[in-house]
């Protein structure tokens, strides 16, 4: 398993909850349990259809929370990747590959299966036979998912409307790309946005968040991960537009709706659980997950994230590298590192998060300017720490740098490499005059896509 694909899958076990991109099941028997096999199909295939997702096993909830279910088998034996996907073979038409992975719940030190279904198919995946007794799995049948969550057959006009557009855009995209591709050294220059910053208003929204984070961490020792010692980053920007009003209550449920999640870790993670939830202050939403006295302390800067978001567009992100994480320096030497594809994702994240809160609070068109800012680059080595991609060894000798753009918001969707590429080209250049391949760009963003979790 690579190491950014590890290190999602174990974001996901964080705080494990089910929405539409994922699917938390109890203990199967997948050796030979038709019924349960039937089970597990059924799930596969509405995950696939919705544009894929994965599959928690061995998990039950009790009292809002995810607890270990019952039956725990003493080998994961049952849960194999040519298990299931023989499984998949049977059930699918057509049939397609999962990955499965047996990943570590560090706050409990166990292990559970994880399966990782594929999206992007550009015909609905339907069922090519019915479970043993023909309740779980209906012959030929299409599943979806639906909120609940729950894997069901579409009943009405606009559900098929919703699993036949996915794979129409799923066509489109492809040749999209394709064209993006071959088209690459004109196109993806052509969508840079206004280069100055906008009024005052982000500025001092920008510097309200890093006040309200400054008097969290006072009482911390200089070292706590929270402090981010070793660098950080944050992403913050601004919708201007037609915005109604809203409550303080209003707020929560908008921010819930409008989490994206592409990765086990997404942006502006909404948590529901009281000691970490989000809370009003100082006319904003307000999320911190670094602090140590809770039973979710995290020990890597990675996960210790502040945020703000208030009710006027404004929205605030800060969080250390992934890179600073104890077991990947451990395991690099503890060599200070800048991965080459991190940056990619997370500003892609970021873009459809702003994309989908446009969409949940304002009416109407609208526009985005977007600011960043990289802490602690100096001597830092770029690489790719899950080692997909060779790198030639180049080091940043700046330490920081802010970059700013204003797009519009409906632009965010269809151009996402567009928007990507001229905005981290100058943090990319910081690592002796990297230039970032659009290719590279193409590809990442293409995969933070594809993943549905």
């Amino acid at each position: 398993m690579s190491e950014f694909t590890r290190q999602r899958l174990e974001d996901l076990l964080i705080d494990p909850v089910e929405h539409l991109g994922v699917e938390i099941k109890n203990w199967l028997d997948l050796s030979d349990n038709g019924e349960d096999k039937a089970n597990l199909a059924k799930a596969i295939l509405a995950l696939a259809n919705h544009g894929g997702g994965v599959v928690i096993l061995g998990l039950s909830e009790e009292n809002g929370q995810m607890i270990e279910a019952i039956g725990r088998p003493a080998t994961f034996d049952r849960y194999s990747q040519d298990l299931i996907n023989g499984i998949v073979k049977n059930y699918a038409d057509p049939h397609f590959h999962c990955q499965v992975y047996v990943v570590l719940r560090h706050s409990t030190g166990l292990h559970y299966p994880i399966v990782i279904v594929p999206g992007g198919h550009k015909v609905p995946v339907k069922a090519r036979r019915a479970g043993p007794n023909g309740n779980t799995v209906h012959n030929h049948a299409i599943y979806m998912r639906k909120p609940g969550p729950k894997s069901e057959i579409p009943l009405t006009s606009a559900e098929w409307d919703e699993v036949l557009a996915r794979c129409i855009a799923n066509r489109r995209d492809e040749l999209a790309d394709h064209l993006r591709a071959v088209l690459s050294g004109t196109t993806l220059a052509t969508l840079v946005g206004d280069m100055q910053p906008k009024a005052d208003t982000l500025q001092r929204f920008i510097e309200a968040s890093l006040s309200e984070w400054e008097k969290l961490v006072a009482p911390l020792p200089p070292n706590s991960p929270a402090r981010f010692p070793e660098g950080k980053y944050w992403y913050s920007y601004e919708i201007s537009g037609d915005r109604p009003s809203f409550t303080p209550a209003q707020m929560a449920h908008l921010l819930q709706k409008s989490v994206v999640r592409h990765t086990g870790w997404p942006p502006f993670w909404y948590p529901t659980r009281p000691e970490i939830a989000p809370y009003w202050m100082n006319d904003a939403m307000q999320c911190w997950l670094g602090d140590p006295t809770t039973s979710t302390s995290f020990t890597d800067a990675a996960h210790c994230d502040f945020w703000r978001i208030s009710p006027d567009g404004l929205a605030f992100l800060m969080r250390g590298y992934q890179e600073d994480n104890p077991e990947i320096k451990e395991r690099r030497g503890g060599a200070k590192l800048f991965d080459i594809t991190l940056p990619v994702w997370r500003f892609g994240e970021i873009l459809l998060h702003a994309s989908r809160l446009a969409e949940n609070m304002f009416e109407g068109p609208t526009s985005i300017t977007f600011r960043a800012r990289f802490d602690g680059l100096a001597g830092r080595k770029l690489t790719s720490i899950d080692g997909s991609r060779y790198v030639t060894e180049r080091v940043a000798r700046q330490d920081a740098i802010e970059l700013v753009t204003t797009i519009d918001g409906q632009s965010i969707e269809t151009n996402l490499p567009e928007i990507v590429v001229p905005f981290l080209e100058p943090l990319y250049a910081l690592f002796d005059l990297m230039e970032l391949p659009p290719a590279l760009v193409l590809r990442e963003l293409a995969e933070l896509r594809s993943s549905n979790f």
